[in-house]
């Protein structure tokens, strides 16, 4: 997710507008790009570990509640920002700088919504979970993604390795 969105940044930052059609057309790729990852990888791995969470603590629940929102808010700006791309690339420059803006604030708002889960949640399931019960979600984790992976450089990779 983090690469994904240092690539939207990149794509951003690259060339300006000059040619409005492939530069939209390649954001609304990444944009998509990042989707797809939210939905079939990010999200699914976390659901067994968000049940197994809630209910443990009213601190859990609230932080649980809160990175739902985030997560809901970023989706809604990736959702925004497509269409107002979409409008950018037949040349509407106001769409532009709408999208840029909307993009631009998704970054920031996934990068703190990532590290608080880095943190914060990670935190939580150790003071929450026994190690059987992470072993569980772990596992479950493995099972959502469809089991161990190649890795690009040519070891192993378990879908649990990316939860972050």
């Amino acid at each position: 997710m983090r690469e994904l969105s240092t690539r939207v940044d990149g794509t951003l930052k690259s060339g300006g507008w000059a040619h409005p059609q492939s530069q939209a057309a390649s954001l609304v790729e990444l944009v998509e790009h990042f989707q797809a990852f939210e939905e079939t990888t990010h999200r699914p791995k976390g659901v067994v570990l968000l049940e197994t969470m809630r209910g443990r603590s009213a601190e859990a629940d609230e932080l649980l509640n809160e990175l739902e929102l985030e997560s809901r808010h970023c989706d809604d700006l990736l959702s925004q920002s497509k269409a107002a791309l979409k409008l950018a690339g037949s040349g509407d420059m106001g769409a532009a700088r709408t999208a840029e803006t909307l993009l631009q604030e998704h970054r920031r708002l996934m990068a703190a919504h990532l590290e608080r889960e880095d943190t914060l949640l990670h935190s939580q399931t150790a003071l929450l979970l026994t190690g059987e019960e992470w072993a569980a979600v772990v596992s479950s984790m493995s099972e959502a993604m469809g089991g161990p992976r190649k890795n690009p450089t040519g070891g192993v990779r378990f879908p649990e390795d990316d939860w972050r």
